[in-house]
C-alpha cells in the first residue's frame, strides 16, 4: 500500500485449474515497517515472517468470467487499469471508492492481479508506484521462472547422466530397466512411467512400471492399445489428456492427464516403448510438457534402446561362444574315437586272419564229430562266438570305409522286402512277429538299393539285439510331406530310455551284464557299428536316422529320406535342346 500510495493491497492468485481468482492476502497500510526496498533486502536474507495484520483471505473466488471493471480490464489486456471498486460485486474491495489493479505474469503465463484501494477518489492518481510495482513483480516471477527452468535443466542433465553411467557400468540388465523407468519420472517431475519390451514371440508385453502403487499397474494397462499403436508407428506422440491417446477410447482414461509415448528402435529394430504419464492431481498450470522434457525422455529411450541391444548382442556372442566350445569338445572326442578308430581298424585286420583260421579249424573238428558227441556243444559255442566277432570285425570296417554310391530310380518298398526277406531267418530264430505296413503310393527315390537294404538290414538287427524272444517288429513306410519315412519299431527287453543316449556311439566302455552270460556293452556295440554304418549311409542320401519312445511299441527307429531332392534328374528336359526366348513375355503378366 505504501509504494503504491493506497490505503489497502490485496493479492490474488488464479487457479487455472478450477477457472478461478481467489484471494491470497490483504495488507492494510502502515503495517509493514519500512519501505518496499527494505522489506525486498530482509527477504534475501532471511525466510519472510509473515505481518501480525496479514490475514488470508481464501474464502473469496471469482472466475475468469464474471470479472468486472478495473479487474477484468487488467486480466485481458495485461496493463493496469483502475476505476470504482464497486464493479466488482463480492469482491474485498467492492466497498472502496477507487481501485487501481496491476496485472501479475509469470513468464508468458498469467499469475494473477494486485489490486490497490482507497476509501475515496485519490485526487492525484499517480501510476508511478505502481507501475514500479508491477516491474518489479514481473521481475520477481520472472526470476522464479528462471530458477525454475535451471532447475529442470540440472534434474534433466542429472539422469541423463546417472542413466549413462550406468549404460557403461557392469551392472545387471533388470538394473538397467529399473532405473530407466525411475529416471524418466524424475526427470520431468511426473509420478508415473512404465516400459514395454519386445519379446521373442514380437509381442510387446509391460516389463516394468514406476510411481505410486494403487494406480500405476491399472493406468499402465489402460495405456496398452496406444502403446502398441506407438510401436507400430515408430514416432514419438505425446497429449495433456487421456482422450487424445491413440487407438480406440479406453474406459477410465480421464484418470490421465498428462502423457507421452518413446518408441524405443536400435538400428531400425524396435525394441519396446518408454511410456511416461501423470494423473489428474497434477496442477494445471503446469499441464503441458515442459522445454527439455521429451527431449530428455527421447535420449534416455535411446540409450536405452543401445542397451538392450548390446545385451542381446553380448547375449548372442555368450550363446556362441558356449556353442564354440560344445563344437570344440565334440571334435576332440571325434579325434580321439577316430584315433581309436583307427587303431581298432589295424587290430582287426591282423586279428581277421587268425580268427578265420580258428573258425575253420572249429568247423573241421565239428565235421568230425558225433551229433551225441559231449564236446560238440562246447565247440558250437565256440564257433558261434568266432562267426560273432568276425560278423563285428567286418561291420568294423565297414564302418571305416565305404564305397561310393550307385544311384538309380528304385521302390523304397521293394528293397525294404528284400531286406525283410534277407533277415527272415533271424526272425524265426528268435520267434518274432513281424508286422508289416507299406504305403502304396511312395514315389520312386534315387537310391543305391544294395546299401539302402543294409540299411534295413542293420535298423532290423539292431532291433533284434535289444528284443526278447517272442517280441514284436513292425516295419511301416509312409509319406509324410516332402520326406519318406521307414519305421522299425519293437518291443524292448528293459525299460524305456536304457542305454539310448549310447546307441550312436560306435565304441561303448560301459559294460552293463545281461542275462546269457554276454554283457549290454556288447549289445550296444553292435546296434552303434550297425547303426554308425546306416547313418553314414543315409546321410549321403539327404536323410537322416531318428530314435523315438513310444507307449504301446516302447522303441522304434525312424528313418527319412527327403521326396523332392531325390527325383529323377535323367526326365528333366534335355538341357541341350533349344530355350524359349525369355524376352518373350506376357504383358499381363
Amino acid at each position: 500500500p505504501l509504494t503504491g500510495g493506497a490505503e489497502r493491497a490485496w493479492i490474488v492468485r488464479a487457479d487455472d485449474r478450477r477457472g478461478l481468482l481467489e484471494g491470497w492476502r490483504v495488507l492494510e497500510s502502515g503495517e509493514p515497517e519500512g519501505t518496499l526496498a527494505e522489506a525486498i533486502a530482509r527477504a534475501r536474507r532471511a525466510p519472510p515472517v509473515e505481518p501480525a495484520g496479514q490475514e488470508r483471505v481464501r474464502s473469496w473466488a471469482s472466475p475468469f468470467e464474471s470479472l468486472e471493471g478495473a479487474c477484468d480490464m487488467a486480466w485481458r489486456s495485461g496493463a493496469i487499469a483502475e476505476g470504482p471498486g464497486g464493479e466488482c460485486p463480492g469482491a474485498p474491495w467492492d466497498g472502496c471508492a477507487w481501485v487501481r489493479v496491476v496485472p501479475l505474469r509469470r513468464g508468458d503465463h498469467p499469475h494473477g492481479l494486485l489490486v490497490s484501494g482507497w476509501r475515496a477518489v485519490p485526487a492525484e492518481r499517480a501510476m508511478v508506484g505502481s507501475e514500479w510495482l508491477g516491474a518489479s513483480a514481473t521481475a520477481a516471477l520472472g526470476a522464479q521462472v528462471l530458477a525454475a527452468e535451471a532447475r529442470r535443466r540440472a534434474r534433466q542433465s542429472a539422469a541423463v547422466a546417472e542413466f549413462a553411467r550406468l549404460v557403461v557400468s557392469a551392472g545387471h540388465l533388470a538394473e538397467g530397466v529399473h532405473a530407466l523407468v525411475r529416471l524418466a519420472a524424475q526427470s520431468v517431475a511426473v509420478r508415473h512411467a512404465a516400459l514395454w519390451r519386445v519379446r521373442e514371440d514380437g509381442a510387446l508385453r509391460l516389463d516394468v512400471s514406476h510411481g505410486p502403487a494403487p494406480a500405476r499397474d491399472v493406468q499402465a494397462r489402460m495405456l496398452q492399445h496406444a502403446v502398441e499403436v506407438c510401436a507400430r508407428d515408430g514416432r514419438v506422440v505425446s497429449g495433456s489428456s487421456g482422450a487424445t491417446l491413440p487407438g480406440a477410447a479406453v474406459e477410465g482414461a480421464s484418470e490421465i492427464a498428462l502423457w507421452t509415448l518413446q518408441p524405443m528402435v536400435a538400428y531400425g529394430r524396435s525394441l519396446g516403448v518408454l511410456a511416461v504419464w501423470e494423473g489428474v492431481e497434477r496442477d494445471a498450470v503446469a499441464a503441458a510438457w515442459e522445454g527439455g522434457d521429451l527431449e530428455t525422455l527421447g535420449t534416455l529411450t535411446d540409450q536405452a534402446a543401445l542397451l538392450f541391444d548390446h545385451a542381446r548382442a553380448h547375449e548372442e556372442r555368450a550363446a556362441l561362444e558356449r556353442r564354440r566350445e560344445d563344437l570344440v569338445s565334440r571334435l576332440r572326442d571325434q579325434d580321439r574315437l577316430a584315433t581309436l578308430g583307427e587303431m581298432a581298424g589295424r587290430v582287426g585286420a591282423e586279428v581277421r586272419g587268425p580268427l578265420a583260421a580258428l573258425v575253420t579249424r572249429l568247423t573241421d573238428l565239428l565235421s568230425g564229430l558225433a551229433d551225441e558227441d559231449p564236446r560238440r556243444a562246447p565247440l558250437e559255442a565256440a564257433l558261434r562266438e568266432g562267426e560273432r566277432a568276425g560278423a563285428r570285425l567286418g561291420e568294423l570296417e565297414d564302418y571305416a570305409r565305404l564305397e561310393p554310391a550307385r544311384m538309380r530310380m528304385e521302390s523304397l518298398n521293394a528293397v525294404a522286402q528284400e531286406a525283410l526277406r534277407a533277415s527272415s531267418e533271424a526272425l524265426a530264430r528268435r520267434r518274432v512277429r513281424l508286422v508289416k505296413s507299406f504305403a502304396p503310393d511312395l514315389p520312386s527315390l534315387l537310391l543305391d538299393a544294395a546299401r539302402i537294404r543294409r540299411v534295413v538290414g542293420n535298423l532290423v538287427a539292431v532291433a533284434l539285439e535289444q528284443l526278447p524272444l517272442g517280441g514284436r517288429i513292425r516295419v511301416e513306410t509312409r509319406r509324410t510331406g516332402a520326406l519318406v519315412c521307414l519305421e522299425v519299431v519293437h518291443d524292448r527287453s528293459r525299460e524305456s530310455g536304457d542305454a539310448l543316449e549310447q546307441l550312436f556311439a560306435p565304441f561303448s566302455l560301459t559294460p552293463t551284464p545281461v542275462a546269457g552270460g554276454a554283457s549290454e556293452r556288447d549289445t550296444i556295440a553292435g546296434a552303434a557299428l550297425g547303426l554308425g554304418v546306416a547313418h553314414q549311409i543315409v546321410r549321403e542320401h539327404g536323410g537322416e536316422i531318428r530314435v523315438r519312445i513310444e507307449d504301446e511299441w516302447s522303441s522304434a527307429l525312424v528313418m527319412t529320406l527327403p521326396v523332392l531332392d531325390n527325383q529323377d534328374r535323367r526326365r528333366s528336359t534335355d538341357r541341350r535342346g533349344p530355350r524359349p526366348d525369355r524376352r518373350r513375355r506376357d504383358p499381363g503378366a
